[in-house]
């Protein structure tokens, strides 16, 4: 075999195997950043340029709106999402983004995006999440209350993601069924319970 051909295939294997190697330090160190509430550490190594080459763009702004979200910076994840909705993916990427998509909006009130959601995961998810996402829907943009002290019974729970959420849906349903007392007692809930947990405030970016 020439050697010219022995030395390309050895810095095509080189290539691949430091590009393996820096994708697994990235996924890593990411992981380590964000589980400390590190979330402008998470966007500084984003924007390194070894970064940008190694992970794919859907990749990179799937982990932006996912950090920007976990910081309250609303505005900057939903840039992202609008970004990812209109990339191509595969379809159990795309499952996972509606899914998120869905409770994104969900959060920030827009009940037309959050339509369009729930529209496209109906073929594609489980019938428990599209169960809990319909009902979900239904209690924050169509008034239903009549699952107040289902969902009570249910605040005992470790999860505090499920915690914080029940306290918003009953937040809603009180609201509907007219007692603004407990509506504005369990967004208080909410809001301590996310303060006692809320992370460094990252610092504003407009990538």
């Amino acid at each position: 075999m020439p050697f010219w051909i022995v030395l390309f295939i050895c810095v095509v294997v080189a290539y691949f195997a430091v590009t393996e190697g820096a994708k697994k330090y990235f996924d890593m160190k990411l992981q380590v950043l964000f589980n400390l509430g590190l979330y402008q550490d998470c966007i500084d190594l984003l924007d390194r340029k070894l970064a940008r080459i190694v992970m794919s763009t859907y990749k990179q702004y799937y982990l932006r709106f996912t950090i920007y979200e976990a910081a309250d910076m609303d505005a900057y994840a939903d840039r992202m999402l609008d970004h990812l909705l209109e990339m191509s993916c595969s379809d159990k990427q795309r499952r996972q983004l509606t899914v998120r998509a869905f409770n994104f909006y969900i959060k920030t009130g827009d009940r037309k995006r959050a339509a369009s959601m729930l529209e496209e995961m109906c073929p594609v998810v489980s019938k428990g999440i599209l169960a809990d996402s319909q009902l979900t829907y239904d209690i924050v943009f169509r008034h239903r209350h009549d699952k107040i002290d289902e969902m009570e019974a249910m605040l005992d729970t470790n999860d505090l993601g499920l915690r914080g959420k029940l306290y918003l849906l009953l937040a809603y349903q009180y609201e509907s069924s007219g007692n603004k007392g407990e509506a504005l007692r369990y967004r208080n809930l909410e809001k301590q319970l996310r303060d006692a947990h809320r992370p460094p405030t990252i610092k504003q970016n407009t990538r």
